[in-house]
């Protein structure tokens, strides 16, 4: 997987009234390529319902679509933001200095960590739809990431690997957290179905991944509190199911992730990371892992 992030090349805005306006900016190339399928306007993207839906909860929704590019079949995802809460759109304020809606929170968020090397979704196309400024609803197209949530590879898979596979595994995510807080990056929405793990080369013994991070809109850069970094990790081991995931292996993760340079206690880091987990098992359910196949 590339680590090239996106790169603004083209942008049409569309003044509806006197108060609304609309903007889709493109990917480079991207404008002609989705012309092609007959997506040009807000409203192609926004509304379209044709797709398969993956995820919609009220202020959320994301569709799977097969495009035509290139005469080849290519599969893409339209997540759209309806109506954001106004805590969201304050919070792109403050961390963008501008009303950015929620698909350009995504957008500059992918080239942040794409600039640091840590892999996400290639962003092609964003729009936004604003009222005197301020965001009314958005959307951001991306391309499909290899791979599957890890989330989804833990319940077809997890029984079945031997002890150092899942440290091994385990290892890899905890460093890919790391990078990204030693960049003062925080991972706001760091849970198990965030990451993503895509199989590079088949071993049997000692097969080796890669993983990805997906659902940025509410990542925060320039972090130095380190609270916030340990409720990223809270999040994280709250997201891990006992059924799969017992104490030893979450405290091996918190280790793993702590080895580089950590500057602290690790026992310490622990039990912050377990405290602030319980809090969030207070206030919600685990979610289940879902298993396709």
């Amino acid at each position: 997987m590339s680590l090239r992030g996106p790169e603004r090349a083209a942008a049409i805005s569309t003044v509806k009234t006197e108060h609304v306006v609309e903007q889709i900016i493109f990917a480079d190339g991207w404008q002609a390529k989705f012309a092609e399928s007959g997506f040009t306007g807000f409203d192609d993207f926004f509304q379209f319902s044709d797709g398969r839906p993956i995820n919609e909860l009220s202020r959320r929704s994301v569709q799977m679509l097969t495009l035509n590019i290139d005469s080849e079949q290519k599969t893409f995802f339209i997540k759209r933001f309806i109506n954001p809460h106004i805590k969201d759109i304050i919070f792109a304020r403050a961390h963008f200095g501008k009303f950015y809606s929620q698909a350009e929170c995504e957008w500059e968020n992918a080239k942040l960590l794409f600039a640091n090397g840590i892999k996400t979704y290639r962003p092609l196309c964003l729009g936004s739809q604003k009222i005197l400024g301020i965001e009314k609803n958005s959307f951001l197209v991306t391309e499909k990431l290899p791979g599957q949530p890890f989330s989804e590879f833990v319940a077809q898979n997890w029984t079945n690997l031997s002890q150092s596979q899942k440290e091994n595994i385990l290892t890899s995510i905890a460093k890919l957290i790391r990078k990204a807080h030693d960049a003062k990056i925080g991972i706001t929405d760091l849970y198990i179905w965030h990451i993503f793990i895509n199989q590079i080369q088949t071993n049997d013994v000692n097969p080796e991944y890669d993983f990805a991070v997906i659902d940025l809109h509410r990542m925060c850069h320039n972090v130095t509190n380190p609270n916030q970094l340990i409720q990223n990790l809270g999040r994280f081991h709250h997201s891990l199911r006992a059924e799969y995931f017992d104490e030893n292996l979450k405290q091996f993760f918190i280790k793993a992730y702590a080895a580089d340079n950590y500057p602290g206690d690790t026992n310490k880091l622990y039990e912050q990371v377990k405290n602030y987990s319980k809090k969030l098992s207070a206030k919600r359910n685990q979610k289940p892992y879902l298993h396709t196949q």
